[in-house]
């Protein structure tokens, strides 16, 4: 079993788990309701073994048990329909709160927790695993109302005969016992299926996000394909083996139903006296035990794999508790408490990539370095020399393990950090453009447009009704996207992780001479990572990075 999987007694738990989380209320109602209709089920089995004696008898059907017949079944129809809707109103207010939970933390992690996290891992969960239970919920509440019906139809043969009745009950107990002991060991063999199909949908994605690359390289091309086709054929063989095994379980139903009639129909009569005389309602009562125990049978492979899903959901919930930092929300429209600083001192700062096993695979630092107010900063380096770290570690996206980061001598404390994180903007290489202003709502359309065509996209992209006409430009004509969005959101301090290298000369030039100097006028704190050497005479001051260490600060422009 993978490191992280639920256990056993976990999976069995989950369902509950979620049932008891959430908004309150709502449970009870749905359960008494599918209470009654399972009796109401029961009732109808009695007046039809009862209308069948009379029949046997040769007497006529009489209007009383007709209209009994009648309303049983009424009340049958309408519990079960109002037992579904409420069953369905409580599990989808409950599966979505847990979507926005997860959501929610996933918006507050810090980005290392995310990091972790393999994204076909994450999507598997939030998009697949939360849906197993919504979509086999009318097999399940079915299944619910099966259990309600097994006890009314064991208390109606205990009416006919208690010796019957104990006899019945044992053959279905151990009979379900055996069931469930076969089935609790193919739980654990599930949970291996989520690992497999996540490790598809990641393997998956690089065909999409790699096209270019594998379209130019043959070989890439089908080793990539190779390795596809073993995680296709290791998931196929795990659901085929865990199938044949859920295969014969589901004949269990069949055997069940003619063990329990051959007890009934030539055990039970050579023991007891009169039992004769309500053989044929016993069996009865029997063939329609038997409807149950299928129905909960067949929903067992439905319950396991969902409550597995959402153990999987649950784990992936807890690790992102342990990635929350616990602070205080920043209001979106409250300013940053540190606005308007003068100085950002970095101290000492240190961190460490680590692998799975937690060896240290990169680090930085400890190293000093101090912002201020206005400046120009440009970060230089070679490839791997830790630039992009060493700005997320300055903006907050990382947490340092070493040192400390004091604006204007008052040290950021985990409690502040995203306060602090307010103060800045950046475009990183990974950068993800929304296709919408989100939390810039109010900006008018007009300044947004004003933009484009100052970036030179009026030709290619408009903005109207909250959001922007089209996301199919190249990395540059992207870029300069993002660019407009950094700019509406008006921050104190401006990070630019090798924003230029995908530009067009023009453009290239543009920023460096146009773009920042505007920034500067406005007292904003630029920090800009760049191999650009054509343009480092315009920078304020340069700082050069070497495998994680910071070397001697370069001249600020004109002092050269």
């Amino acid at each position: 079993m993978a490191p992280g999987f639920p256990t056993k007694k976990d999976n069995q738990l989950n369902i509950l788990r979620l049932l008891q989380t959430g908004r309150p209320g709502g449970l009870t109602g749905a359960l008494y309701v599918t209470c009654l209709a399972g009796l109401a089920n029961a009732v109808l089995i009695g007046l039809i073994n009862m209308a069948a004696e009379e029949a046997a008898l040769g007497e006529p059907v009489g209007a009383r048990l007709m209209i009994l017949y009648v309303l049983a079944f009424a009340i049958y129809t309408l519990a079960n329909r109002a037992s579904l809707r409420r069953a369905n109103d409580f599990l989808q207010h409950r599966l979505g709160d847990l979507r926005l939970r997860l959501a929610d933390k996933i918006r507050r992690s810090e980005l290392r927790t995310l990091e972790g996290l393999g994204r076909g891992q994450l999507y598997a969960i939030v998009a697949q695993e939360t849906n197993h239970l919504s979509q086999n919920f009318p097999l399940l509440v079915a299944a619910s109302q099966s259990l309600f019906l097994l006890v009314f139809c064991l208390f109606y043969i205990a009416t006919l005969s208690l010796i019957s009745f104990l006899v019945v009950s044992l053959v279905t107990v151990i009979a379900l016992w055996l069931f469930y002991s076969r089935r609790a060991a193919l739980n654990l063999a599930m949970t291996s299926v989520h690992a497999q199909e996540g490790a598809m949908l990641e393997s998956l994605t690089h065909f999409t996000e790699g096209f270019q690359e594998i379209r130019l390289n043959g070989s890439k091309n089908d080793a990539l394909f190779a390795r596809y086709t073993r995680i296709v054929d290791d998931l196929q063989s795990l659901v085929v083996g865990i199938g044949g095994k859920w295969v014969i379980l589901l004949l269990f139903s069949n055997a069940f139903l003619y063990g329990l009639l051959g007890v009934v129909i030539f055990v039970l009569p050579g023991f007891f006296s009169g039992y004769t005389d309500i053989i044929y309602k016993i069996a009865a009562a029997a063939i329609f035990c038997v409807g149950p125990v299928t129905a909960v049978t067949s929903a067992a492979p439905l319950f396991s794999r969902a409550s597995i899903g959402l153990g999987h959901a649950f784990r992936l919930e807890e690790t992102l508790d342990s990635g929350i930092a616990r602070q205080p929300r920043q209001q979106a429209d409250v300013p940053s408490r540190f606005g308007g600083f003068a100085r950002i001192d970095f101290v000492g700062i240190g961190f460490a990539y680590r692998d799975a096993e937690g060896a240290q695979t990169f680090s930085t630092g400890p190293w000093d370095l101090q912002l201020q107010r206005g400046e120009r900063l440009f970060l230089l380096g070679g490839n791997g020399s830790g630039k992009s770290t060493a700005l997320k570690l300055m903006c907050g996206l990382y947490p340092v393990e070493s040192g400390r980061i004091l604006v204007d001598g008052t040290p950021v404390e985990a409690s502040a950090m995203q306060a602090y994180r307010e103060l800045f903007a950046g475009i990183f290489p990974d950068f993800h453009l929304f296709d919408r202003l989100h939390g810039l709502e109010q900006v008018a359309p007009e300044r947004v447009q004003a933009l484009i065509e100052r970036m030179e996209l009026s030709d290619k992209v408009s903005y109207a009704n909250g959001r922007f006409s089209t996301q199919d430009l190249s990395t540059g004509q992207r870029k300069r996207l993002a660019m407009i969005v950094a700019l509406l959101e008006d921050r104190e301090i401006y990070f630019f992780d090798e924003w230029a290298a995908d530009q067009d000369a023009h453009f290239r030039a543009a920023f460096y001479t146009e773009i920042l100097p505007e920034l500067k006028e406005r007292g904003k704190t630029v920090v800009v990572v760049t191999h650009d050497d054509r343009f480092w005479h315009l920078s304020d001051r340069s700082v050069s990075l070497d495998l994680g260490r910071v070397m001697p600060a370069g001249p600020r422009a004109g002092e050269a």
